[in-house]
């Protein structure tokens, strides 16, 4: 049988559970309100990454410092001719869905074997991204757009034996997966040939035991606007002046026909972000980590190109000139493209022979030749 307390330790009991209360109460309440300043901050650094990234890389007033690969802001001068890494990417349609590509500063998009495409991605070095690929093999003319980037570090597997001849002779950043495969894993889930992939953490380890401090971080970027470049009362930029071939143009939303009906490429102009969305074969295309793959500025580049061999291999001229097209902000530019020889920058020139000024931020380059028909839809989709 329980025994009454007496009414003086009764209060006392009572009093002290209702401290305890107190003090869990308030305990509770700090831990709410630091927890919520702490995701607040979080919150605001992720907007801060992301307006760094996009809206804050266009801005020409606040920008101390620009990243030469694409024109964004960066906070530091260290940073803004970074180390570069550049990853062959295949586009099979059993490679789906792609990693990476989302984190990438600049891809180019070309033809390989039977006009389905393959990508060469260049990322910073100091970047993170968890998973790249599947990562495949080189091609020549692939080649040429790695040399303007320095001694950027080249990550493929393999290549046709022209490209691996190139690569030796052009003295390149090499990383063939054949002889450096610790910086590749296989993938248990896909099946070869499309289950290599690679990682900023491998690459950061392959630039810690390989790179060499002669090697050139500088090279010549692109022009870049510092200020919104469709943002005037006649929604005209300054380099688009009437020409011959007439002012900038409407373009909602891009069509290339590389290989029907799996490999067809649709960009579609999105007016909330500004951005143009990446759709494949009629879906919108994200990346494994779920991030949709998206461009602030897009790049048609016409090329001649010719079949070489038996396996359907391709010669694409990459030095010269031919016709060239530029989107941004939902604006069309006609003009021309001109690279003198293999280590120079490939330029983009408007109708009265001035240099294209690019958005910053993430720039594609869709290089087509005479087997793929690009059409732009000047209405809104």
């Amino acid at each position: 049988m329980l025994k009454k307390l007496p009414r003086k330790q009764s209060n006392e009991t009572r009093l002290l559970y209702l401290l305890a209360w107190l003090v869990f109460l308030v305990a509770l309440g700090l831990l709410g309100w630091f927890g919520y300043g702490y995701l607040l901050n979080r919150n605001q650094a992720d907007f801060n990454n992301t307006v760094e990234g996009d809206d804050f890389a266009q801005s020409g007033t606040d920008c101390q410092y620009r990243r030469v690969l694409d024109g964004i802001c960066v906070a530091s001068e260290e940073e803004i001719n970074p180390k570069l890494v550049a990853v062959m990417v295949e586009n099979h349609v059993d490679a789906r869905p792609l990693s990476g590509l989302a984190e990438a500063s600049v891809v180019y998009e070309a033809p390989v074997e039977a006009n389905y495409t393959r990508f060469l991605a260049i990322y910073p070095a100091n970047v993170k991204v968890d998973k790249i690929g599947p990562v495949r093999s080189a091609r020549p003319y692939y080649l040429d757009w790695l040399s303007e980037y320095g001694d950027a570090m080249y990550m493929h597997v393999g290549g046709s034996p022209e490209a691996i001849v190139l690569i030796k002779e052009y003295k390149l950043f090499d990383l063939n997966e054949f002889y450096f495969g610790r910086y590749y894993w296989r993938a248990p889930d896909r099946s070869a040939p499309h289950y290599i992939y690679t990682s900023s953490e491998l690459w950061s380890r392959a630039l810690d035991d390989y790179s060499d401090e002669d090697l050139v971080a500088n090279y010549e970027g692109w022009a870049f606007s510092t200020s919104s470049p469709f943002g005037s009362a006649q929604g005209r930029p300054d380099h688009t002046i009437t020409t011959s071939l007439g002012e900038s143009e409407l373009a909602a939303s891009l069509k290339i026909t590389f290989l029907s009906p799996n490999y067809i490429v649709d960009w579609k102009f999105n007016s909330s972000t500004k951005k143009y969305d990446r759709y494949q074969g009629d879906e919108l295309q994200r990346d494994t980590s779920g991030k949709k793959i998206k461009a602030d500025t897009l790049i048609i580049q016409r090329v001649k190109s010719l079949v070489i061999d038996e396996i359907g291999r391709k010669k694409i001229n990459t030095v010269g000139s031919g016709e060239a097209m530029v989107f941004y902000d939902g604006q069309k530019i006609d003009g021309i493209w001109k690279k003198e020889n293999r280590n120079d920058r490939t330029r983009f020139y408007d109708a009265i022979g001035e240099e294209i000024k690019l958005k910053p931020g993430k720039i594609w380059v869709e290089v087509v030749g005479g087997d793929s028909v690009v059409l732009n839809n000047p209405s809104p989709s």
